[in-house]
């Protein structure tokens, strides 16, 4: 993978066409549990060198199969404050944040809370903040749910 990596980044570092292709001869090689990391690591790599039209297409690609992948979410967000696009930023967080991820995968709500702070807007740190009640209240109104139902099986 490594290979294929340092190749792509000799392109785009020259400014040359053909990373597309070497993208696809790489995947045409590599194991299938390595596609999305090798993907990843590509889309970064384009953020990098200045062609983030491109790594947005492949990180929607990536999202479209794995939805609930909280670390490609993550790494995507982080490629997107780097790029300062603001609105762009948001949108992607309220698209993460608007999933329902176990807590354990939720952990960009923090992300997106310091986000808000740095860029200054009180209002969205609220936002973000009554967004993290309400997914916690939903969690605990489901867990709520269940423990009734277990108790309704185990009496009856």
């Amino acid at each position: 993978m490594e290979v294929w990596l340092r190749r792509a980044q000799f392109l785009l570092n020259q400014n040359q066409e053909g990373v597309e292709t070497i993208t696809n001869r790489a995947l045409l090689s590599l194991p299938r549990q390595d596609h999305v990391k090798f993907l990843t690591q590509v889309a970064i790599l384009e953020f990098k060198c200045g062609v983030p039209d491109r790594c947005r297409s492949i990180f929607e690609k990536i999202l479209r199969e794995f939805p609930r992948r909280g670390d490609l979410w993550s790494v995507y967000i982080d490629q997107e404050i780097r790029v300062d696009d603001v609105d762009l930023t948001r949108s992607l967080f309220e698209r993460a944040s608007s999933l329902s991820l176990p807590a354990k995968k939720m952990k960009f709500l923090f992300k997106y809370l310091n986000y808000g702070k740095s860029l200054g807007d009180e209002e969205r740190v609220q936002y973000v903040v009554q967004k993290a009640r309400e997914y916690i209240e939903h969690k605990y109104m489901m867990l709520n749910i269940l423990t009734a139902q277990y108790k309704i099986v185990c009496e009856g």
